[in-house]
């Protein structure tokens, strides 16, 4: 066995003077060397060969195809086609090294692409030289590659039945996980999207900001309110009743409701009364208000006509005040 001298730092106290203090210090001490791994070695050789004939065939092939369709710089690229896309069922014959079902379906398409490769090549050598040089150009395609088919089935690993249908599992559940996880984030994405659609539909529903319910702007309804025309039945009350500010924009009566006065008005309770008296018939803004300041509540216009117009869009009616 052969060994290799290094030099190791350790820790080690040191006294002086009856005191003790932690000090480094270094030494060399021999570690075994392990063997060179023959295996290792000759895999490397095998796979450093096979590449530099690959790059061989790939230059030959390319070069012969591209000769046949007249030697135009887009000839070289079709003719680079043909060993691309073998050398991309290559890599996928080591992604699926592991099932034996769809590593056949690879090794299937790569013989295919092999056979177009090679009957390209002979027919370029046909015309340029004759059958000779048709089968020797030939070869060369068919030698790297057969020996990139030869070096996986040596390196291919061998697995028992059990053994296969164990993997088989263990790759099925993981792609389970990613196919629940892709399910649940285009899930995700989908809701967002609806809701941002429903928020978007009910936005555009509201009136402009500086709009009152009926949909005049704030400033006209004011001066309808503030001008000297006589008053034409309800109309002018429920102008003269429109806040100067919008109420659509507010949160519903229930949610947010007036705050409680002094005579501890519980929350909700003036939402309740109105949806009542709306229930039982009563629609007027002033009516309204004057039943509920008997009973000691006060409650804003805009409110109420809110509820009147949800009720009246419940019961499919036209609504007066839009």
């Amino acid at each position: 066995m052969k060994f290799r001298i290094e030099t190791q730092k350790y820790a080690t106290t040191h006294t002086v003077n009856g005191e003790s203090a932690l000090v480094t210090r270094t030494r060399r001490v021999a570690v075994p060397v392990l063997p060179r791994d023959i295996d290792v070695i000759a895999v490397r050789g095998v796979v450093g060969l096979v590449l530099a004939l690959t790059l061989v065939s790939i230059t030959w092939s390319t070069v012969s195809i591209a000769h046949l369709l007249n030697g135009t710089w887009t000839a070289y690229l079709a003719g680079a086609v043909f060993d691309l896309a073998w050398l991309a069922t290559l890599g996928m014959s080591f992604i699926v090294r592991f099932r034996p079902d769809r590593r056949a379906t690879v090794d299937k398409i790569g013989w295919a692409l092999l056979a177009v490769t090679v009957t390209a090549i002979a027919l370029e050598g046909l015309q340029a030289g004759g059958v000779a040089m048709a089968c020797i150009g030939a070869s060369v395609s068919i030698a790297a590659k057969v020996l990139w088919w030869t070096l996986n089935r040596a390196t291919a690993p061998d697995l028992s039945p059990d053994d296969a249908q164990w993997v088989a599992r263990q790759i099925s559940r993981a792609s389970a996980q990613m196919a629940v996880a892709a399910v649940r984030r285009q899930v995700a994405r989908v809701e967002d999207q609806a809701t941002a659609q429903m928020l978007a539909m009910e936005a555009s529903r509201r009136p402009p900001l500086g709009t009152d319910i009926i949909g005049l702007p704030v400033s006209e309804v004011a001066a309808v309110a503030d001008s000297s025309a006589p008053p034409v039945g309800r109309q002018v009350d429920v102008l003269t009743e429109v806040p100067q500010v919008t109420a659509l924009s507010s949160p519903g009566l229930e949610d947010t409701p007036d705050v409680p006065g002094d005579n501890g008005t519980p929350r909700g309770f003036k939402a309740r009364r109105v949806r009542e008296l709306v229930a039982s018939g009563v629609t007027d803004v002033p009516t309204i208000r004057e039943r509920l300041a008997d009973s000691g509540v006060t409650v804003n216009p805009s409110h109420v006509r809110r509820i009147i117009r949800e009720s009246r869009a419940a019961a499919n009616e036209p609504n007066p005040y839009l």
